[in-house]
């Protein structure tokens, strides 16, 4: 065999080996999709509950399902780690992450809450670690979606996810900004529910008054869903084993809320509404 062969041969090996890594990297990733594999999460920390790890893939397959390929937006990214399967995914052909970076961010809840070094560099140099010849397909956008232009979203969006600041009003900027950005058959998830439900009880509200097709509901943990137009996510089998199972989530929101049922039932103000029934003749029946 002369030395025209022998290089041949090995530059043939060279791409069935960068083949099949491929391949076993594709099988590896849809075996773990379809399984719901929490293991698609595990190089960056992240916030979320299992459930609501789990729900997000469902949607993230059931998206699959719908579509040859997607576009992903993501509002508040904070380390990357909700990022970490779509950026695993070869049918996730974009990736958006939108994020004001603030040291500080108000909540519902009454409570300021701090993020430490939360910066786009350091994210980015978490998903390097996750996928690194994927990373070029995300495009990072530092600000508040209150203030960025739409145009800077350059693809029609499949799937949105919004956990960025968790208030009535920032929650229902940022679903204005993903209705805008995203195609006309598409879906918005919400980080978070049993906090931000005031906020997503006004984006139902527009869809009615503006007569958009929409279908709502929530999935276990704290996962809210909003389908726009005719994209059934929710028919999809992963999906419709969590919805059976929703007392998972309604269950989550009331206990999790359950610290203001406790504090308004001390004495003091349990005294004032049995004064105030009494008083009102609520307490009668005829």
């Amino acid at each position: 065999m002369n030395l025209r062969v022998i290089r041949v041969n090995r530059c043939f090996s060279t791409v069935c080996d960068i083949i099949s890594l491929n391949s076993n990297f594709m099988t590896g990733f849809e075996e773990s999709i379809n399984n719901l594999d929490l293991q698609l999460f595990e190089k960056i920390s992240s916030q979320s509950s299992e459930n609501d790890k789990q729900s997000l893939l469902a949607c993230q397959l059931a998206v699959r399902d719908l579509t040859d390929n997607y576009s992903y937006l993501e509002i508040g990214s904070y380390l990357g780690g909700s990022i970490q399967p779509h950026l695993l995914d070869v049918r996730c052909a974009k990736i958006y992450s939108i994020d004001k970076r603030p040291l500080v961010q108000p909540d519902e809840r009454g409570v300021d809450y701090t993020y430490l070094n939360n910066s786009t560099a350091r994210m980015l140099e978490n998903l390097k670690r996750v996928a690194p010849e994927q990373v070029s397909k995300i495009t990072a956008i530092d600000g508040d979606t209150r203030q960025i232009e739409r145009a800077e979203i350059k693809d029609k969006i499949t799937l949105c996810y919004i956990d960025g600041e968790h208030t009535d009003e920032a929650v229902m900027a940022d679903f204005k900004f993903c209705m805008g950005v995203s195609a006309e058959n598409s879906a918005i998830l919400f980080d978070d529910a049993n906090i931000i439900y005031n906020g997503l009880a006004v984006c139902i509200e527009y869809l009615k008054r503006e007569s958009i097709k929409f279908c709502a509901y929530s999935l276990p943990d704290k996962v809210f869903v909003i389908e726009i137009g005719d994209f059934p996510v929710h028919l999809n089998g992963a999906i419709q084993e969590r919805l059976l199972n929703n007392y998972q989530s309604y269950l989550y929101s009331l206990q999790s809320n359950d610290l203001y049922r406790r504090f308004v039932n001390k004495k003091p103000f349990r005294l004032y509404r049995r004064l105030m029934v009494k008083l009102k003749g609520l307490n009668k029946f005829e």
